[in-house]
């Protein structure tokens, strides 16, 4: 049996998982006990992750009182008993949170959010310790989800952040600014600035130091820039790589020093495109960040899909790293919206796919009704193999976010269909 699955037999049994899932140890560990406890809590069985957004205290009806009971019932309580293991928990964009944070600014922009992450605060808590607590009493993990370079604030005014507006520099562009790339997002930030990278750390560091999440996720499908060149159609050089990936190091290096101190690990996602070369022609080295050890969960996948699953499921074998598919409305559905009816066939078949290419699990972003029967059904290949399913593989579809070449110069050669 080789190491991998001996490792996902182990999580699936929860043998040796005293470092595991909610459980908590009386003492600190050393950084040896921490690393061999990442690689076993990485493999355990998360049938389905699902990525919330955070929106949720907001669709709050303004008759209720605000409490983490009325909070947890508008996406998450209806999760229990479903095929979900994990929630990937995104609270804001960036630099703009609803947890309590320091290092970043609460979203306080619109009045009737404001009155509810204050009324949480007031009582002691806020969206992520809900979050956090719920999860470990209900076997299930929660991760903070942070958009690495959310880009919503370049057409939402009210979620640009006072850090961006007081160093402009540190930004690709400026309002109204056109660019070849990058849909002209030109409020994402730069990673080659430094202060950028800076902030990026800080704010994981108080996360993982304030907070008793499980891990930890980069999400860097949301949106897909990083650096200026990338926008301009010029080369992302190993240059920039090695910047981002001395920054994921540190972050890796914080996480597990945090671990220590908690007793248990704290383990590192990240979402990424299913290429590694058009992940490294926008700066992420996929491949070397697996040779350190650097990322405990890697999915792939988002507005467009760019090659069989088959060849993610690959790597995450060759790495010993779980790979998870990347299931979204506007790729599956052609553009539809979070809102939009489940097109319950596609997704069907799309996730059955995934699992017969050897992916271990299904991700799901921007599906947030926890009665969706997708959240019953995706995690188990067996059942989907009884259900009616459209049985395809959506690569990209016919609006301008679904486009690779829309992001990134020349994106469109990434594009390796499995041939019928």
């Amino acid at each position: 049996m080789n190491r991998r699955i001996f490792l996902k037999t182990i999580a699936a049994t929860g043998v040796g998982f005293s470092l595991g899932c909610g459980n908590k140890q009386n003492h600190a560990s050393s950084p040896d006990e921490i690393v061999e406890a990442r690689h076993k809590v990485r493999q355990r069985k998360r049938r389905i992750i699902m990525n919330n957004d955070g929106n949720d205290l907001r669709r709050l009806e303004p008759d209720k009182a605000v409490t983490p009971e009325s909070f947890l019932d508008m996406r998450t309580t209806p999760l229990v008993g479903t095929h979900v293991d994990a929630i990937f928990y995104c609270t804001g964009v960036f630099n703009l949170y609803k947890h309590n944070t320091r290092e970043g600014e609460l979203h306080l922009r619109t009045p009737a959010e404001k009155d509810k992450i204050l009324a949480l605060i007031e009582q002691d808590t806020d969206v992520l310790e809900i979050m956090t607590s719920f999860g470990h009493k209900n076997n299930m993990e929660i991760f903070w989800s942070m958009r690495m370079n959310d880009t919503h604030d370049s057409r939402h005014e009210h979620l640009f952040c006072d850090w961006k507006a007081q160093h402009p520099i540190y930004l690709i562009g400026e309002k109204g600014e056109k660019f070849p790339y990058g849909l002209n997002r030109w409020s994402s930030v730069d990673y080659n600035e430094s202060a950028v990278r800076v902030k990026v750390f800080r704010l994981f560091e108080e996360v993982c130091s304030g907070w008793d999440v499980d891990g930890i996720e980069m999400d860097f499908f949301r949106h897909p820039i990083l650096f200026a060149e990338q926008m301009l159609g010029k080369p992302v050089t190993q240059e920039h790589c090695d910047k981002l990936t001395d920054l994921v190091r540190r972050i890796r290096r914080m996480a597990d020093e945090q671990a220590a101190k908690k007793g248990r690990p704290i383990l590192m996602a990240c979402r990424v495109p299913d290429s590694v070369d058009y992940c490294k022609a926008m700066g992420i080295d996929l491949i070397r960040w697996l040779e350190e050890d650097l990322i405990d969960i890697v999915t792939g996948g988002g507005y467009f899909k760019l090659e069989p699953w088959e060849n993610l499921a690959a790597l995450g074998e060759k790495y010993e790293v779980p790979v998870y598919a990347c299931l979204v409305s506007r790729r599956l559905m052609n553009g539809g919206k979070p809102e939009a009816d489940t097109a319950i066939k596609i997704w069907r078949g799309e996730a059955l796919n995934a699992w017969q290419a050897g992916m271990d699990g299904i991700y799901t972003f921007n599906r947030f009704n926890p009665h969706d029967p997708i959240f019953r059904e995706l995690g188990d290949p067996e059942l989907l193999q009884t259900l009616d399913h459209v049985d395809q593989t959506t690569y990209i579809g016919n609006f301008g976010m679904s486009k690779p070449g829309r992001w990134l110069k020349d994106g469109k050669k990434y594009v390796k269909e499995r041939k019928s």
